[in-house]
């Protein structure tokens, strides 16, 4: 019947057409975009698994492109294969909603995955009505040698792919101050941490291993210079016992070519069962020691600089180690 034929042509279109535009679309955002569009639940599993975000965000671009050439090029396995991608589309964009959510995500953060569901679940049917494509030339043998080779081609045109440049977090680098204009200056603009997930403040760029140390229970980091004084106050009035957190050293390395006055301070600072870390030592590093961020499933849920803000931070979220007069209440 015509009208039986008209609704399996606009399937089969969608199937040989719609959805590899759909596929292409998205592998071009994403390289435009750089790593800050890989799904926060990938960049998840990649952290467990210890593989970095842009080799994630290159195998979901060849994924994408790969599939897009199969529906195309091969008529034969098209519905198959459409069908396939939509069903990964409309898992990664409940899996990435299902992520914001448990985060706190802002309303704009929900914007791509939505847009992604609903345009995989309209297609979706659509795809799964058009009728098999048949007798289209090859054998079974040659159409897997040819997806084989469309897949080792989505592979290498994702590793010479120049992904777009990651956007400035709230660790920012800032206009240079020192004395040598290569000098990279980078402040952590902590007050706009909080309600974040660690990897949107950018200091896990900087310290990788921060991801998979606080992705689960709660961490405190504590920025620290061990030649100030109100560093090791910290450390001896809240760590000099363990605590009910992870707790995570960060020292702060000093600029380049800075002058260093004599310091009556120890070499390092107290802490009863810490995980020590540093900075890396090259930029110049903005930020007020002591500081303190409260960590939840990888969310921050304080920050602050100063001892006493931070000692307040603190208070909200475990007991003191050491001084049992510091009032710390329960979250």
């Amino acid at each position: 019947m015509p009208a039986e034929a008209s609704a399996s042509w606009r399937a089969s279109l969608a199937a040989r057409l719609f959805v590899p535009l759909l596929l292409v679309v998205l592998a071009v955002l994403e390289v435009r975009g750089g790593v800050e569009t890989l799904p926060r639940w990938i960049a998840t599993v990649g952290a467990r698994i210890d593989v970095r975000d842009e080799t994630l965000l290159r195998g979901m671009i060849a994924l994408q492109l790969g599939l897009a050439a199969i529906a195309l090029l091969i008529p034969r396995w098209s519905r198959a294969t459409s069908a396939t991608a939509l069903v990964l589309l409309v898992f990664a964009a409940v899996a990435e909603v299902s992520a914001l959510v448990g985060v706190g995500g802002d309303a704009l953060a929900f914007v791509p995955p939505l847009v992604v569901l609903a345009a995989s679940g309209l297609l979706l049917p659509i795809t799964l009505r058009a009728v098999p494509t048949a007798g289209s030339p090859g054998s079974p043998v040659w159409r897997a040698i040819g997806a084989m080779a469309i897949a080792v081609a989505a592979l290498a045109a994702s590793a010479r792919l120049t992904l777009g440049p990651v956007k400035p977090g709230p660790a920012t680098v800032a206009p240079s101050v020192a004395t040598s204009p290569s000098v990279e200056v980078v402040e952590l603009a902590l007050e706009d941490w909080t309600g974040r997930s660690l990897p949107e403040t950018g200091l896990p760029r900087r310290l990788p291993e921060l991801t998979a140390l606080t992705l689960e229970g709660r961490s405190v980091l504590v920025l620290h210079d061990p030649r100030c004084g109100q560093c090791h106050d910290l450390f001896a009035t809240w760590f000099a016992a363990p605590v009910d957190a992870r707790v995570i050293a960060v020292r702060v390395p000093p600029a380049p070519g800075a002058s260093l006055l004599e310091s009556d301070q120890p070499e390092e600072v107290a802490c009863a069962d810490c995980v020590r870390l540093s900075l890396p030592t090259g930029p110049t590093w903005l930020v007020q020691t002591p500081a303190v961020v409260v960590i939840e499933d990888g969310v921050v849920r304080c920050a602050a600089k100063g001892l006493d803000q931070a000692s307040e931070c603190l208070g909200s979220w475990i007991s003191p180690a050491a001084d049992p007069s510091i009032d710390a209440a329960s979250p």
